[in-house]
């Protein structure tokens, strides 16, 4: 279950940046060129690699908890990091509309 998780984590990161690198690059942004753009959503395609560090992290504390016996903390974390991934960057790609 650990895995299935934290598969959905990598994926809805790796898509995120994806489409927002995107919306930024049709919408014509260059770092050294000032523009409007939503802060979150420029903070978010040019740092976001960084995020991966969250479902690495968040493995790692999954596997303690189902060590001492406590799965279903384990479960409802992940599933609500990858809910939190998914609202901000839904919420950071709708600021382009």
């Amino acid at each position: 279950m650990i895995i299935s998780i934290a598969a959905t984590q990598f994926v809805f990161l790796s898509l995120g940046i994806l489409a927002l690198n995107v919306l930024l690059a049709a919408g014509g942004y260059a770092p050294n060129v000032a523009s409007k753009f939503p802060d979150l959503a420029v903070q978010l395609g040019r740092h976001g690699l960084w995020m991966f560090a969250i479902p690495i992290a968040w493995v790692a504390l999954a596997s303690l908890c189902e060590r001492y016996g406590l799965p279903a903390v384990a479960r409802v974390t992940g599933v609500l990091i990858a809910a939190g991934i998914f609202g901000v960057f839904t919420y950071a790609g709708s600021l382009f509309f």
